[in-house]
């Protein structure tokens, strides 16, 4: 390990020895705001040390978070992020993620060889970033495992951080995450024609990567470099058959969860697919590339909740957003109510309780974009035509043809601003050379391709 340049913690002078919330060791960051296009933002954000009574020697706290509001020097942005380290030295991956972030997305943003989120300051695209130019959001992701590697070396072989951030820039929520801390959105949504009130409705923005999801155990099969096993801990000690029927993830599965393991070894035993770090995953599947969605916020938007595991081991989404919608407002409130409510479930499940993280963001429509008409939610016509052809491309088109790999959202959008900038040109013109006639031969018409970025504003 490099001589330690991103923040630590001392640990508690005692102890404890009974499961007990100590305030003392709390880290509060207290109502910040911000003005985005159409929404003021009301943000804050608590991180609680956990309570370990049977470790040998006294806990220290391994999450941290971020909460920028004016990003980049800008007061239309705001970046929030959550991170969960794990094992020996998962304080400091989660702090090198935390000090690294930041500057690494906004190096990268100002970088012309990286695509900035689709959307920003238009209109939402429903592609989900299959672009030809990497993603600056997703690659800064990558970046900062690289940097965590780098600074802890071999302490990194079996040590990392979950990490969940969100970008606000103009009316966009871009959000990724690696791990199994969690995002989600409340939208509110009236029960009658008449609500003067209507009740808040969880929007999931992030899904757990664990090894409960079939399609994150097939990629990590994929691309592994080893031989990589799934099984609980009762399978490697031969109490239950080797199976991969996990079923579904429930506070009862979450008692013995399905690991990764090299096969026929008894590590690393992690319970996630993704994270930043952990160096002997890497070679497993264990991918530092997150998975990410952007949602434009309208008159119907009312909070954003990032949180550690943590919140959501024994709490439901529900429970989380019916605190948020109680404290309407009131950030630093709903923070606090979380993080108590959080340990409360701790204390009735299990003798310890994990560190507990949130940073809770509300959104309020300025009184001149609830004037003006937000755009439309729902998938115009032009969305679904392009969401038709993105699947004719993606059904295997592209091994038939392989001109065909071009036909994504970089080949319309490139196309888009290039008409606007040389006028009007036949898309033939723009890209001389194009196997224009195998692309429509495998029925992907490029019309509506463009008449779909042009409408969409990508």
């Amino acid at each position: 390990m490099s001589a330690r340049w991103w923040p630590t913690r001392e640990p508690p002078e005692e102890k404890p020895t009974e499961l007990f919330m100590d305030r003392t060791r709390r880290e509060i960051m207290p109502i910040a705001t911000a003005d985005l296009a159409h929404h003021r933002v009301v943000a804050a954000a608590v991180c609680q040390e956990g309570c370990y009574p049977d470790k040998t020697r006294a806990h220290v706290n391994q999450d941290t978070f971020v909460l920028n509001v004016a990003f980049e020097g800008d007061a239309n942005q705001c970046l929030l992020g959550v991170f969960d380290g794990h094992s020996v030295h998962g304080e400091d991956a989660a702090q090198i993620a935390a000090a690294t972030f930041p500057r690494t997305l906004k190096e990268l943003r100002a970088d012309d060889a990286f695509e900035n989120h689709l959307g920003d300051h238009k209109r939402a695209s429903p592609l989900d970033g299959d672009d030809a130019a990497p993603s600056a959001f997703a690659t800064a992701f990558e970046r900062t495992n690289d940097v965590i590697v780098r600074e802890l070396g071999e302490d990194a072989k079996l040590s990392g951080t979950t990490a969940v951030v969100a970008h606000l820039i103009g009316d966009m929520l871009h959000v990724a995450n690696v791990g199994d801390s969690r995002a989600i959105f409340g939208i509110a949504t009236p029960t009658n024609e008449n609500d003067a009130s209507p009740r808040w409705k969880v929007l999931p923005v992030t899904h757990d990567q664990t090894c409960f999801r079939h399609d994150e155990r097939v990629r990590m099969k994929r691309e592994a470099t080893e031989d990589v096993m799934f099984a609980t801990l009762g399978m490697i000690l031969g109490e239950v058959p080797l199976s991969e029927d996990f079923g579904e993830e429930t506070i009862e599965a979450a008692d013995d969860p399905p690991r990764v393991f090299k096969n026929n070894e008894h590590y690393p035993g992690c319970a996630f697919t993704r994270s930043l770090g952990d160096t002997i995953g890497k070679s497993l599947g264990i991918s530092a590339k997150p998975e990410t969605l952007s949602y434009r916020l309208d008159d119907a938007s009312r909070c954003l909740v990032i949180a550690s595991d943590g919140v959501f081991e024994f709490m439901e989404n529900e429970t989380v957003l019916a605190i948020c919608e109680r404290y309407e407002g009131d950030a630093l409130g709903a923070c606090e109510e979380i993080t108590r409510a959080a340990y409360a479930s701790w204390s009735e499940e299990d003798t310890r309780a994990d560190d507990v993280t949130c940073v809770v963001a509300y959104f309020t429509p300025k009184p001149s974009a609830a004037k003006a008409p937000m755009p439309p939610t729902a998938p115009s016509k032009a969305a679904e035509r392009w969401m038709l052809v993105r699947r004719q491309v993606r059904a295997g088109h592209t091994k038939k043809e392989p001109g065909l790999r071009f036909a994504n959202a970089a080949l319309a959008k490139a196309a888009i601003h290039l008409r606007t900038r040389r006028g009007s040109l036949a898309i033939e013109d723009l890209f001389p050379g194009f196997e224009w006639d195998a692309m429509e031969g495998a029925g992907v018409n490029l019309k509506d391709l463009v008449d779909a970025a042009a409408e969409l504003g990508v």
